[in-house]
C-alpha cells in the first residue's frame, strides 16, 4: 500500500505543479469506477450472506452485533463469522463512501 501512496502523493505534485492532464484524470476516474464497481459487488455478496444469518438465527446484524459484543451470544463459528462479515460491510461501505466523495 505504501507503493499506492507514495505514487498518489507524486500525483498530487504532480497537477499542484504543471495542472491537471485530462488523459491522467480520466483514466484516475476509470480506475475509482472501477473499484467503485468492486466495491458494490463485494457488498452485495456480504449483505445476501448477513441476509441469510439475519433469516436463520432471527435478528438483525445490528442486535446481534451488540450480543456478541457484550458476551451474550457465545463464541460458536457461526457468530465468529458474521461478526466478521459485519466488519467487513463496515469497512467496504467506508471505502466506498470514501471514493464518492
Amino acid at each position: 500500500m505504501s507503493d499506492a501512496l507514495a505514487t498518489a502523493h507524486k500525483f498530487e505534485q504532480f497537477v499542484s505543479l504543471h495542472g491537471e492532464d485530462p488523459f491522467v484524470a480520466s483514466t484516475v476516474a476509470k480506475m475509482i469506477s472501477t473499484r467503485l464497481s468492486k466495491l458494490r459487488k463485494e457488498l452485495k455478496t456480504v449483505e445476501q450472506t448477513l441476509a441469510r444469518f439475519e433469516r436463520r438465527y432471527g435478528k438483525s446484524s445490528d442486535t446481534f452485533l451488540k450480543e456478541y459484543l457484550a458476551g451474550v451470544a457465545g463464541d460458536d463459528m457461526d457468530f465468529i463469522e458474521w461478526s466478521s462479515l459485519i466488519t467487513m460491510r463496515e469497512r467496504l461501505s467506508s471505502e466506498r463512501e470514501l471514493l464518492r466523495a
